[in-house]
């Protein structure tokens, strides 16, 4: 028994060594994180990363889903009324997105509603599961410490881009997968993408962000942050 167990040590070794810097970084930066209040309103999953990386409860309903990025920029721009809205749920077909659903095979996930906005609760096993985790976490949202995040990604355009900019938030960011940023609020992603968008902006994770940096100062700072060191 003891050989089989050193014999799995010794195969596993690997991996444990390539795992240790992202352990060690996760460690570091959750020590650096000064406030752990904040709330994430997230256009995916990001938000629900963000927390597990560094140990926290979900403050935020953001969490296991996403949205396509026009619905997203609506949600943000009125926050207030969407969140006070009941959650209600459509078929697939119903949804305006339904082709691009079609193509991600996702024609079986939980589609959410809220007044024209729709949110695909991607990682929920069904429409009640999505409706009491929803509504248990936007409870927890802190107002007053808050970042608002959006990315390159699901139908997102350079209007939404410039749109999102143009958001009355101090503390929003917007991840890009081009160097040469253009938005005040732009931050370079180096994740997987394509010409057309980024692919994914949680694997992988943090990837090139600061997280620190980010979250202890706000949003605005960490763009001029990042400017000085590129």
């Amino acid at each position: 028994m003891a050989g089989k167990f050193i014999k799995r040590k010794i195969r596993n070794a690997p991996k444990w060594i390539c795992e240790r810097p992202y352990y060690i970084r996760r460690a570091w930066d959750r020590k650096r994180i000064r406030s752990r209040d904040f709330t994430i309103i997230s256009n995916n999953c990001w938000a629900g990363r963000t927390y597990q990386y560094l140990g926290m409860p979900y403050l935020s309903p953001t969490v296991g889903l996403y949205f396509f990025a026009e619905d997203y920029l609506r949600f943000v721009s009125k926050l207030h009324h969407y969140l006070a809205l009941d959650l209600k749920f459509i078929p697939a077909e119903q949804s305006k997105y339904i082709d691009e659903l079609r193509k991600k095979n996702q024609t079986t996930v939980p589609i959410g509603i809220l007044d024209d906005v729709e949110i695909i609760f991607l990682h929920y096993h069904s429409e009640e599961e999505a409706r009491e985790k929803w509504e248990r976490r936007k409870q927890r949202i802190n107002y007053d410490n808050m970042f608002i995040k959006f990315s390159k990604m699901n139908l997102c355009t350079e209007e939404e881009m410039r749109r999102f900019d143009e958001l009355p938030f101090s503390n929003k960011f917007m991840l890009n997968n081009r160097k040469r940023t253009k938005y005040s609020c732009e931050i370079y992603w180096n994740g997987p993408s394509n010409e057309k968008e980024i692919l994914s902006d949680t694997k992988p994770y943090p990837g090139n962000l600061k997280l620190p940096v980010l979250l202890n100062k706000n949003a605005e700072r960490y763009m001029d942050f990042s400017k000085k060191i590129q």
